[in-house]
């Protein structure tokens, strides 16, 4: 089996519990590709979207160029914007092929509080099978739960058309659904083209949940091959008894991760001496979780564009 290397895979996810620095792990795992030549593309699922405030740069629904990172593009999946755009497209093909009252229970279905997880899945397969990028790195893996969604046998919105016809499902397009749905699946669950990481601090509750939905994606076929300990204190600058007594913690932590993820290669990360915010912090940190930024190079600082 291949050996999964998160400098190396096609396709790149950050999990973790919130405040761990899974963001600014994203956003750094995403300058080291585009940096090293690959055209990237860097997606969060997070409703809060917090990459725009790491790369001081606004980030929208659309992947738009990162001003300041040669071959990076950002976008976020914003669940009412897909809600909306799922929605207007399932009724459209509706309104072409059954008469008015088809239409009427089939909108009716759209109201299930099911549609936003759907609509949000499928941009996300979007963004997983496109072509037009080398590298795509998500910021906040989806859960096993939303990607047992590529399993079932039909899409969405024709599983609501059938239910609105009483069962009988009239498109056309099953095989090729199906086709993109088993595309993703080999695409997931190849360790050479796919890293799953998740970011914990070295302390108890972080590394207990990151554990609890690793195993939940390997129940379904995906395994976690990276874990990124993030704020690991250095150990020469632990003179002070207090840190010293916080980095013995953080040590003996750090010998238990393993046996949490099994097979997953784990790496600490030390902890910056400011926020990781702006274009030369993420570098920063880019070459502290993943190395190798010195003899990139492929950065324009100026404000509104980047290097030709």
């Amino acid at each position: 089996m291949p050996t999964p290397s998160a400098e190396t895979a096609e396709r790149l996810f950050f999990a973790g519990k919130g405040g761990v620095g899974k963001t600014t792990m994203a956003v750094a795992a995403a300058a080291f590709h585009a940096l090293h030549g690959r055209s990237t593309l860097l997606i969060t699922t997070d409703p809060a979207a917090h990459i725009g405030r790491v790369l001081e740069r606004e980030v929208g629904d659309e992947p738009k160029p990162v001003a300041g990172i040669l071959g990076l593009d950002a976008a976020r999946i914003d669940p009412r914007h897909e809600t909306r755009r799922y929605k207007d497209m399932v009724l459209s093909d509706a309104r072409k092929c059954y008469v008015p009252e088809t239409v009427r229970r089939i909108e009716e279905e759209l109201n299930s509080p099911c549609t936003e997880e759907v609509a949000v899945f499928r941009r996300f397969l979007d963004y997983l099978l496109t072509d037009r990028y080398e590298t795509v790195v998500f910021d906040t893996a989806p859960t096993g739960h939303t990607l047992r969604l590529l399993q079932l046998p039909l899409s969405y919105s024709q599983q609501i058309a059938a239910k609105a016809l009483g069962g009988q499902a009239t498109s056309t397009d099953e095989d090729a659904e199906a086709r993109r749905m088993e595309e993703a699946l080999k695409l997931l669950r190849d360790p050479a083209r796919t890293t799953f990481a998740f970011v914990v601090y070295p302390e108890a509750t972080p590394i207990v949940e990151a554990a609890r939905a690793s195993s939940e994606l390997r129940e379904i076929g995906l395994q976690t091959s990276l874990v990124l300990v993030n704020q690991v204190l250095p150990e020469e600058v632990c003179v002070h008894a207090l840190f010293r007594r916080r980095y013995e913690m953080q040590q003996q932590y750090l010998q238990e991760v393993p046996a949490s993820f099994p097979g997953a290669e784990v790496r600490p990360v030390h902890l910056q001496e400011r926020d990781v915010i702006g274009v030369d912090a993420v570098l920063r940190a880019a070459d502290e979780a993943f190395g190798g930024m010195e003899a990139a190079g492929s950065v324009d600082h100026r404000p509104n564009g980047r290097r030709q």
